[in-house]
């Protein structure tokens, strides 16, 4: 990506920015209900409660995490969208039940499902590709969101799935991603795929046959305004808080755009501290403002949202702070408490997936993915002369789906 293009795309973006969908429904549709929130002051009245112990906590979040594995979703039910969340948080263990019968939820989406009389997975000229959106909450929500949920869960690239027209990999959908890449669009799932399928030092040539390297995903994605964002700018965090952290397990020492992420990531690591609520809950406004909810939903949506990226993000030295401690515990009995209320079940394995990581990384039997280590180191597609893009006037944002 050239400096010109660069200033191009911080002047649109500074301009124009579109308010982006995919937490269950878009920030418009989902409007602050201001009768389920109460002021930082009503919750102050109430005394905190006595925190558990660290060993305490963990089995607490178990057991959260377990009453969420029993919400199995239903494969002739449930759509793909919800489906991947599931898989986003269980990983290769997801299962979802199939006319009654529990099974494992990567081996059935492999094996050329589909969905709405569409197949869940596409041969393309660039080689495959998850179905793209077709409409809300049915397939994907946001560009290349599905191959981030394969990433993971740490599909490897050879891993197939069934097309109407054939087998794939998921390098042929990583190959696609890399062909189908664009300036001025959303990057934060392009972003956390192609981090840690290619590494953080990967180059390649897009279909017009100009050069992209992983650190102008990167560039783009700390331009992003946080709180117009998906799920007030949440996703754009994890993903960019799993890029630095691919990064830094590279070996190599921050610097330049990488820096700037880090310094981005640490930011708002800070604001969502300052915005907590004297429950442990996180603000129901994100980080735009401190507020609070009553309403266990509402909490599930925003709290988990903000506790994934929290643990995604934070160094190991911190993770029994007191405040990241009540955050777990909040949502761990919030889960618990309400394991009979219907979940909207975006919201449930987002927090989930906060929960799974938190467990993983304060338990020796467990190992956190907070980063990947795994990519080939001859991903990157090198070429002799930088191909400067051109400068355009982009045609106005897509509609948020």
């Amino acid at each position: 990506m050239s400096l010109l293009s660069r200033l191009t795309f911080l002047v649109l973006l500074s301009s124009s920015v579109a308010l982006i969908s995919g937490c269950g429904n878009s920030s418009e549709e989902q409007s602050k209900n201001e009768n389920s929130k109460e002021t930082q002051a009503e919750t102050d009245t109430t005394d905190p409660r006595e925190l558990e112990s660290p060993e305490e906590l963990v089995k607490k979040v178990e057991q959260a995490i377990e009453i969420a594995r029993g919400h199995y979703l239903k494969s002739e039910q449930h759509s793909p969208w919800e489906i991947y969340h599931g898989i986003l948080a269980f990983r290769k263990d997801y299962e979802l039940k199939q006319e009654g019968k529990v099974v494992n939820g990567l081996k059935w989406i492999s094996s050329g499902v589909y969905y709405d009389k569409e197949p869940w997975f596409q041969k393309t000229e660039f080689g495959g590709r998850p179905h793209p959106y077709t409409k809300e909450n049915a397939f994907e929500g946001h560009k290349n969101q599905s191959l981030a949920v394969l990433a993971m869960a740490d599909v490897p690239l050879d891993h197939q799935f069934q097309t109407p027209d054939g087998p794939i990999t998921v390098a042929d959908i990583v190959r696609n991603a890399q062909k189908e890449i664009q300036e001025n669009e959303e990057v934060t799932w392009s972003l956390w795929a192609l981090v840690h399928y290619l590494g953080p030092d990967a180059t390649w040539l897009d279909k017009k046959g100009e050069e992209w390297r992983m650190e102008d995903l990167v560039y783009m994605q700390n331009q992003t305004i946080t709180n117009d964002s998906a799920c007030g700018g949440t996703h754009a965090l994890f993903a960019l808080a799993y890029a630095r952290n691919t990064y830094k397990n590279s070996g190599q020492r921050l610097r330049g755009y990488w820096l700037e992420a880090d310094q981005k990531v640490q930011r708002y690591i800070e604001e969502a501290r300052a915005m907590q609520n004297f429950d442990g809950s996180f603000s129901y406004d994100y980080f735009f403002q401190k507020s609070a909810s009553e309403n266990f939903q509402e909490r599930l949506e925003t709290t988990g949202h903000t506790l994934e990226f929290l643990m995604m993000a934070l160094p190991d030295n911190r993770l029994n702070e007191v405040w990241v401690r009540r955050a777990i515990s909040l949502m761990a009995n919030d889960i618990i408490n309400n394991r009979d209320e219907p979940v909207d079940y975006s919201a449930l394995y987002h927090a989930i997936d906060g929960l799974v990581l938190y467990r993983n990384r304060m338990s020796p039997d467990h190992t956190a993915q907070l980063g990947s280590k795994s990519y080939p180191k001859n991903s990157s597609l090198k070429t002799d002369v930088k191909v400067l893009k051109p400068v355009k006037t982009p045609s106005a944002a897509p509609p948020a789906p």
